[in-house]
Formats: structure tokens, sequence, C-alpha cells
């Protein structure tokens, strides 16, 4: 034996046997010949169908005994092969086997028999011939199906089927030893990368719960990954079954008698390839996402996010359409060999008819009409109706995606978030911090976050009830707006009115527009002001800073902070004492020799200096709690007066309006 050089390059070597399967039908099975025609034929032979496919061994009399063999069915198992899908029907792997011999005079002489003894008759529907080929400069083998059929109504259908596949998908062991920096370096990455966004996207739903699938390119990372999982399951089945079949075994390879299976993993490596080919679409529209970090393409894929609903939606009502454009075709004008021979067929030319590519000869040439009456509604319901309704959702979509877009960040008012990213990062190399930036020291601990108003200096004070009261009345506005939009929106629908889309929206009233409410009298101490709000207020006035004498808010509440627990700090430093005593006395009596002689003097002056302390300390207290009565009382006689100043105000105000209305 030597290579078999199949074709005239001789770049491509014949493997293994070449097999050759027959299937036939049974004896009248589904089928029944009139009584007037049994003279002329007492027997029918009706297409192939599992139900009809013939099962038992038969032969001519007096058939040599090498050929018998042929005349013997073999279950799919035995032959090795898997179903073949054809024009007339999906044959299973099973039927009558042929294995080509190995030289040429052999096979013809074979196939020379085999024709005398009538191998092929009229209960023969299907021929399969299946071949491997390999070429060895590229590694690369070529599973060839060459599929006869013989429809019962005569003739002979031909039709080839080839899958080509690279010797490493068979095996990860070959192809960790025979291309590990490529194949099998690609691999393992693919894997570890989708293992990533498999265990980020656990830990965002963890996280946000059932928000997370209410994003859409959430969505379409669990696609992904879904689909990665399918693509991972069939790599894997085919490493499994290829290495547990016994005739690809490395040992016996290169056996040129041996019928080689390749054909059991072709509709495997198709299916691979369909998920890697969605795989491949998913991952390049997720680039979509991060477009939007460019300014000018954010619109654009906004629109594409509100769109893709409706599209589906779309693209479900035009296939419907469409199938029955296709039904109407392949009934009306389907013959084998033009573009409407099947259902299936039939429905891609009317997808692809709108580009151009399709030969509509088939319609015309008959010169009836029913064929210019299809392609006239074709026209006017696909070209006409459904792509303005298309093009309808497009520029819809993209008007308010737009409008809302240029709402919520403003005419030329935000930075390109891209570049804000970049200036950050690199801040962030030099330790400078453009976001959080507040230390440790300057939060504080945890009982330092918030201070009773009447605590703080009375600038302070007044400053905040100002920036409250400030507050109150924008709230007050823009709850008053939103009850007059209501209203007029309840009165319109009264009155029976549609909203004129024409028009633009009614802006709601500016905060200057809107008269404030007039203050209220608020009692400031159970008033309590945050850490956060302090600080905020100390950097957008700078007087106040000066007058506190620092910039952070942590120092303010720490000096101002006033103590409410009772307890006399001289008492608390007694019992650190009489604790740090008892602990020494602990220690001598384990037998330590501690000698202090002057503990007792120094007891004695430390008592002392606590009660001289004491007594000036309560002085000095009794004394400031004067003075501050003195201020609270004369701050609050302020801020009553200060109130009192603004409803004169606001009634003088009033007045003038009633007096002259404009």
């Amino acid at each position: 034996w030597e290579p078999r050089w199949v074709g005239d390059p001789r770049t491509s070597v014949l493997v293994g046997a070449i097999r050759i399967r027959q299937l036939r039908v049974r004896y009248n099975a589904g089928c029944e010949v009139p009584d007037d025609y049994q003279f002329i034929e007492s027997d029918c032979y009706t297409s192939f169908s599992t139900s009809a496919e013939s099962k038992l061994a038969w032969h001519p009399t007096w058939t040599p005994s090498h050929l018998q063999p042929h005349y013997q069915w073999y279950s799919a198992f035995e032959t090795l092969q898997v179903d073949t899908q054809g024009y007339h029907a999906t044959y299973p792997g099973s039927g009558f086997l042929l294995d080509l011999p190995m030289n040429l005079s052999g096979a013809v002489g074979r196939m020379s028999e085999l024709e005398d003894w009538e191998w092929l008759d009229d209960r023969s529907r299907a021929v399969i011939v299946e071949l491997n080929t390999l070429n060895p400069s590229v590694n690369i083998f070529v599973n060839a199906k060459l599929i006869f059929e013989f429809p019962p109504t005569g003739g002979v259908v031909t039709r080839q089927q080839f899958t080509a596949f690279r010797a490493l998908q068979l095996s990860l062991a070959l192809a960790a030893t025979d291309d590990a920096g490529g194949t099998f370096t690609m691999l393992m990455c693919l894997n570890s990368m989708f293992l990533i966004l498999f265990l980020y996207n656990v830990f965002l739903i963890a996280k946000n719960g059932m928000r997370f699938f209410m994003y859409f390119w959430s969505i379409v990372d669990l696609i992904m990954i879904g689909i990665f999982l399918f693509l991972l399951c069939t790599y894997l089945w085919i490493f499994s079954a290829s290495s547990n079949e016994p005739n690809l075994d490395p040992e016996v390879l290169a056996e040129p008698d041996l019928f080689f299976p390749f054909g059991r993993f072709t509709s495997a490596f198709e299916l691979s390839n369909g998920f890697l080919a969605c795989l491949s679409l998913f991952a390049w529209l997720k680039l979509l996402k991060y477009l939007t970090l460019f300014q000018a393409l954010q619109g654009y894929v906004r629109v594409v996010e509100r769109c893709i609903v409706n599209l589906v939606l779309f693209t479900a009502l035009l296939l419907l359409v469409l199938f029955g454009f296709a039904v109407a075709l392949h009934l009306g004008y389907g013959q084998e060999g033009n573009a409407f021979a099947t259902i299936w067929s039939s429905l891609v030319a009317t997808i692809v008819a709108p580009t151009g590519g399709v030969d509509l000869a088939p319609i015309f040439e008959s010169g009836d009409l029913l064929g210019p009456v299809l392609v006239f509604l074709y026209i006017i319901v696909i070209f006409m109706l459904l792509i303005n309704v298309l093009m309808a959702i497009c520029v819809e979509t993209y008007s308010v995606a737009m409008y809302e877009l240029r709402e919520a960040i403003g005419e030329g008012e935000s930075a390109n978030p891209c570049w804000v990213f970049l200036w950050t990062y690199f801040n962030a190399l030099f330790k400078i911090k453009l976001v959080g930036r507040e230390k440790v020291e300057d939060i504080g601990q945890e009982d330092e976050q918030n201070i009773p108003l009447t605590s703080l200096p009375e600038a302070i004070q007044m400053k905040y009830m100002q920036e409250r009261r400030k507050m109150q009345a924008m709230y007050h506005n823009a709850d008053l707006a939103i009850k007059e939009e209501k209203r007029l929106a309840l009165e319109n629908e009264l009155k029976g009115y549609e909203d004129d889309d024409d028009e633009p929206p009614i802006p709601p009233p500016a905060l200057g527009d809107v008269a404030p409410a007039p203050p209220e009298d608020e009692d400031p101490d159970g008033i309590v002001v945050k850490r956060v709000q302090l600080q905020r207020m100390l950097e957008d006035y700078p007087v106040l800073a000066e007058i506190c004498g620092t910039t952070r808010a942590v120092d303010v509440v720490r000096r101002f902070h006033v103590d409410h627990s009772g307890l006399d700090p001289y008492e608390a430093v007694a019992r650190l004492q009489a604790s740090v005593a008892d602990k020494l006395k602990e220690l001598e009596r384990q037998g330590m020799d501690l000698s202090f002689d002057e503990m007792e003097a120094l007891k004695t002056v430390s008592q002392e200096l606590h009660t001289a302390l004491t007594e000036s300390q309560k002085d000095w207290r009794a004394e400031l709690l004067s003075v501050l009565q003195m201020a609270s009382l004369l701050s609050k006689a302020l801020i009553d007066f200060t109130a009192q100043l603004a409803k004169v105000q606001y009634n003088h105000n009033e007045l003038q309006k009633k007096a002259h209305p404009t």
C-alpha cells in the first residue's frame, strides 16, 4: 500500500476505506396498487421513511458467497455512520454496506459484480458514499458524503456534503503538544476570560438582585455566557467521543482497510461553528456598550438600546408576512433547482430580495397573472408599508433619546466621560484623588459626625437656618409645580383634549418666578447638624471658616461639642488611678517587690490639687453658665426679631401687589 492521492495537485491523501451504503424500502409499505393495475405491477415501492425501511437480508439465487455480506442489513452502531440529510428524506446511519477494495482493479471488479447481481433495484432509495481525506501540509481532514437519491417518481437526485476540520479539534492533548502557542493557548485564554465574566456577573447579581436583569447589557452578558457554555460542552463532547472511539486510536489511524467515522463529529463541528459565530456577533455587539465613553456616540448607542425591543417585535411581524409570501411562491413556482424549491429556500429568497440577487425568472416565465400580482403585493406590503414602519420606529426612538439626553446632561455642560476617567486615573497614579478626598483624620470618630445646632457659633446657626429655609422654599415650589401640572393634565382629560406632539412641552416654573413661602418659626433646639453639612458650609462660605479658624468640620465639632454624659473628668481620672493602684497591689501579692516610697505623698498632693481644681472649676462653670444663658437669650431674641422682620417684609410685598395689581 502506498498513499492514495486525491486530485491532480496531489495535496490530499485518502484516509481509510471508502464506505458505500444503500437504503431500501419494503414491499407495499405505505402504498397500494389499484386492482385494475395489478396485472401490470403487483407491488409498489413508497418513498423512504424509517417505518418503510427494509432491514431484511436479500440476495438473488446463486449469488456468490463473497458478495452475500453486501446484502445484509447493518445497524448504525455497526456502520459507524450517522443520519444524512437528503433532498427527499433524512436517511439513518443503518443500511447495506460495501467497503471498496484498496486497489483500482478490485474496486471496479466488485462494483461490476454487484451490478450483475442487482445490488441496486426498484426498492433502492439512496446510495451514500462516504470517504475521508487528509491534507498533510495543513493537517486538515475533510469528510465527504456523496448522496444519490432514487425517488419513487423516477430519476436520480445528487447532493454533496463536505465538512473540513483541523486534527487539533479532535484532541485537547494533541492541541497542547502540536500547537501549544496557538490554538491551545487561545482556548485557555478564552475559558479564563469567560470564567472571570461569569464570576463578575454572579457578583453583580448578588449585589443588585433583580435590578441586574433590567439592564440591556446585562442580558447580553448572560446570553454570551450561555452560548459559551454550550460551545464548551460541544468541545468537551467531541474530545470525549473521539478519545473513546476505537477506530480513531492513534495506533490504528494509519490502517488503510479501516473506516474512520469522522462523520459522527461533523454535526458537532457545524454546531460549534454556529455557537462560535453567535458568540462573535454578541461580543462585537457588546462593543457598543463602551462606545458611550465617547460623547459623540452616546446618543446613537442609546437609540440602539431603545430600538432593540421594538425591532424584535417588528421582526416577528415581518417574518410572519414574509413567510406567507414564501409559502405562496413555493406552491406556485417551486421547482427543483430554482430559489423556490423548498419553503426554507423560498423564505430566504423573500428576505434577501430587497438587496437584489434573487432570480425572478421562474415567476415571469410562466406568463400567468399570479406572479406579477404576488410581486406587486410584495412591493406594496414590504417596501411601502413595513420598511417605512421600521424607519418610523427608528426616527421616533432617535428623537426621544436625543431629547432626553440633551435634557439630562445639558448642551455642552458635561465633560467627556472617557477623558474624565483618564484624567482621574492619571492623577491616581500620582496619589492624587479627585474623588473621595476625605482622609480618616478629616472624617473623625463615629461620635463626631453630629452636633446640635445650638452648640455652634451664632453666625453658623444663622447661615444654617437661612440655607434650611432656602431648601424648604425650593421643595415647596417644586411641589406646587408638580401639583399644578397634574391639575392641568386632569382638566385636559376631563375636557377631552389630547396633547399635541408637535408643540414643545410647557417647562416648569422657575424658582425665581414663584414667591417663597413665608418663613416658619422653628425651634433650633431640636436640630442636629451633620458633619458633612457643616463641611459644605465651610467650603461654600469662607467667612465661616475665618470665624471658626479652621476649614475642617471635624475640628469645629470637637471644639464646640458639649459632653452630655454628666461624668466629671476629674472623677474619671480618680477612678483610673484607683484601678492602677489595685493592679499594683495585685502584682505585689503575686510576689513582685515594688517600692513606691513617695506614693503617699503624691497621693496627698493629687488630692489637694483635685480639690482646688474642682472648686475653681465649679466657680468658673457657674460664671460661664450665666454668660451662656444671657447670650442664648440675646441670640433667641435676635432670631425672633429677624423672623418678625421677614414676616413684615412678606406682608408688605403682598399689600403692594394688592394695591398695584399688574
